[in-house]
């Protein structure tokens, strides 16, 4: 059963007596003497009606906003705030994760030690691949090849056999370093071995696989020779044997 009781106003007399006037001010004796007044559910108040808080007995404690809150705003897609503090943040879940805590920034693992990409709080760097534009500054670069483009075609190739200069077609031409106990400084032309300088077994011998090699001194300058000259093995043509 619904019931509709509008008043539009409740008061007491001078001997204590509670009134209710409802519908143009009419007393309603039915109400007199009220010492409880409960309502059940759905209670609705008039757009006139109102309640004051000083009139409310067991207040509920409703705590003040700190001052310092004024500066942050939460949101359901955001977090606005100067300065935040905390022991661990993480965004995504399982090994698909970024994470930052006491050890650093890292990815790609919820494990510090085992994410592909990894910066200790220390500033040490940890990546499986990457690309860098403009300037790498550093006193020592370790990695098995270092190239100046990511093809062979026209690059420079250092590494721990040598050091290997390529062509646009991606063949040795230029300098090619051998590195190991029996060394060289070879000369390539389109991918051909066109001589060079080797250290073998204790020999240093200087090569050419076509034309002459030509030892040449600035001019007014002497070509010298030091140590035993050995010709056994070689013509010799041209000479002029000037003595004293």
């Amino acid at each position: 059963m619904n019931a509709i009781l509008i008043l539009n106003d409740i008061a007491s007399d001078s001997s204590g007596t509670t009134y209710a006037a409802y519908n143009g001010g009419s007393k309603a004796k039915a109400l007199r003497g009220i010492d409880n007044l409960q309502f059940g559910r759905n209670v609705k108040m008039s757009p006139e009606a109102t309640i004051s808080w000083t009139q409310v007995t067991n207040q509920p404690q409703i705590p003040t906003l700190p001052s310092y809150i004024s500066a942050t705003k939460i949101t359901q897609t955001t977090i606005e705030s100067p300065s935040i503090f905390g022991g661990t943040i993480a965004i995504g879940s399982g090994n698909n994760v970024l994470k930052a805590d006491s050890n650093g920034v890292y990815l790609g693992n919820a494990t510090f030690a085992s994410a592909p990409f990894s910066v200790s709080m220390d500033g040490r760097l940890t990546a499986l691949d990457g690309t860098f534009k403009g300037t790498i500054d550093g006193s020592i670069i370790t990695g098995s090849t270092i190239k100046t483009a990511a093809t062979s075609e026209g690059n420079l190739e250092l590494s721990g056999n040598g050091f290997i200069a390529r062509n646009m077609l991606g063949e040795k031409n230029g300098v090619v370093i051998d590195n190991g106990n029996f060394s060289s400084l070879d000369f390539y032309y389109k991918d051909q071995f066109r001589g060079g300088l080797a250290q073998t077994a204790g020999n240093l011998a200087l090569t050419t696989t076509m034309g002459p090699i030509i030892i040449e001194a600035a001019q007014a300058s002497n070509t010298i020779f030091r140590g035993k000259v050995d010709f056994s093995g070689a013509t010799v043509v041209g000479v002029v044997a000037t003595f004293g």
